[in-house]
């Protein structure tokens, strides 16, 4: 049990930390600047016809379909002029209009949304033309959502939020604790003048400044629903992110949910504090007190949506060093979702967790053949399954193999994909060749295959034709030992014939 801490104490903790770092000792939060905004005097006056052109091109994927979409494409040069025009003369700021929306997610949450227009939209992506490349070169991936090649599920581990997480749970075996917490309304917390301050680390133009204010913000908040928040929530969070990464051996964000790990119990609960006087004090963000947890890793770590089990006395090159599973609930309405079109995305998650079975009844229940071919699962040298003792007396051909070793390395498992010729009804061949595979710890199988390779080279030796299986206490390959065909009695000596 930790002693209550009084507001003064929280505060006076917070100062220090602002200036102590884990690693570093005293350094000046000045020291923190993230560039030298003299070099960075770029003008929202200064914007060039080929950027608001950039912008109309991104604003326009993924609604060319729409009327009003198409007649801006077709006249693509007088709509960027009036772009320009309108930034020009300040004219822009009366026509930023939004339509007002309600969601319902699935958890039951309301969400309002403010959907802007087509020339808020245009101006909204012009905004993110002009700071994207100034966030960028300073971007230091601790927040990895609403990025290009960033996701949960992203196919770079190093930009992706679930192979990140399994590389704490299952390789960083030094860290023991971690503190999950979460932001509350992050994007309605956050005001133009917090955001304001944010940007003046990136760059003294207060032009561009003001009207990122103007196109990002609706009624003095950042609303949902709009292209421009999420970047705008990463600028205010830099400072954020590059804190984190001095503060604590292991972090991520994806979006207003964090993860930080620690050597220690008291490291996480000292984190804890911290975070939240950061956020409070510089973001004026309140954490989610009833989401804050606090828990040793060798517990499950629910986040963001996947739940990762680290198993105990395992080493960083051991196998079964922990799995992954999904939440119930996402589990539930993968189960019972009854549209084709989003077996894809319950796919995208459930191929990074261990649900081999999810996974099947969602194959089998699917009724596009197309998406019934996606998801099939690919597994090496996959065949119907025959069992060695009923290919006693035929002949079949080994085309691929693959061999396993056990923790010291020595071969003790195979898998052979083999084709057995096939017999019609009139019992006469076909011509085509069945395929099957058999696998398991088939010892003089293993050896003679290995053997083999070592001499030939699996490429120069397959495929292995004419192949028979003897049960000679053991499964062999018929002709590959050499068996004892005579025993002499002279002189206690035993003379050895080969039969192959």
């Amino acid at each position: 049990m930790y002693a209550p801490v009084s507001r003064a104490q929280k505060r006076q903790t917070y100062k220090t930390s602002r200036w102590t770092m884990e690693a570093g000792g005293k350094v000046g939060l000045k020291c923190l600047k993230l560039a030298d905004c003299s070099n960075l005097n770029l003008s929202v006056m200064e914007v060039t016809k080929e950027k608001v052109l950039k912008a109309m091109r991104k604003a326009a994927e993924g609604h060319s379909n729409k009327d009003e979409v198409e007649r801006m494409m077709e006249n693509a040069d007088t709509y960027s002029d009036m772009v320009l025009a309108s930034i020009k003369t300040g004219e822009y700021r009366r026509h930023l209009q939004y339509r007002k929306l309600t969601k319902r997610n699935p958890n039951g949450k309301l969400r309002r949304i403010d959907s802007p227009m087509l020339f808020p939209f245009v101006l909204q992506h012009l905004f993110i033309v002009l700071a994207k490349p100034l966030y960028d070169p300073h971007d230091n991936f601790n927040g990895i959502n609403c990025k290009p090649g960033c996701g949960i599920t992203s196919s770079d581990g190093r930009n992706s939020v679930i192979h990140r997480l399994k590389h704490l749970m299952y390789d960083r075996r030094d860290l023991q604790w971690c503190i999950i917490i979460d932001q509350r309304k992050c994007y309605e917390h956050i005001r133009p003048k917090i955001f304001r301050r944010a940007m003046r680390w990136l760059t003294n133009d207060r032009e561009l400044i003001e009207f990122g204010i103007e196109v990002c913000f609706v009624d003095g908040h950042l609303p949902i629903g709009t292209p421009t928040s999420p970047l705008v929530h990463h600028i205010v969070m830099l400072e954020f992110d590059h804190w984190c990464k001095q503060a604590a051996p292991f972090s991520i964000r994806y979006a207003d949910d964090c993860i930080f790990a620690t050597y220690t119990k008291e490291d996480a609960h000292a984190l804890k504090w911290r975070v939240q006087n950061r956020w409070w004090y510089d973001l004026q963000i309140r954490a989610k007190a009833s989401a804050i947890r606090l828990q040793p890793l060798a517990k499950e770590v629910s986040f963001c949506g996947y739940i990762v089990h680290r198993n105990p006395n395992r080493g960083v090159a051991d196998h079964n060093k922990g799995y992954t599973t999904l939440r119930q609930n996402i589990r539930a309405r993968a189960s019972r979702c009854n549209r084709d079109e989003s077996w894809a995305s319950y796919y995208g998650l459930l191929r990074h967790a261990d649900g081999y079975n999810l996974m099947k009844k969602i194959e089998e229940k699917m009724k596009l053949r197309q998406l019934t071919e996606k998801i099939r699962i690919n597994r090496s040298l996959d065949a119907p399954n025959i069992n060695p003792r009923d290919l006693a007396g035929k002949q079949f051909t080994i085309y691929d193999y693959d061999i396993k070793c056990d923790s010291k390395g020595t071969p003790n498992w195979i898998k052979c994909l083999i084709g057995v010729p096939e017999v019609g009804e009139d019992e006469n061949p076909t011509g085509r060749m069945k395929a099957f595979e058999f696998h398991g710890s088939y010892m003089y199988i293993v050896e003679f295959m290995t053997m083999a390779e070592r001499t030939f080279g699996k490429k120069n030796m397959l495929p292995l034709e004419e192949m028979e299986i003897e049960n000679q206490c053991g499964y062999i390959f018929k002709g590959s030992t050499n068996q004892m065909e005579y025993i002499d009695d002279g002189g206690g000596q035993t003379s050895l014939f080969t039969n192959s």
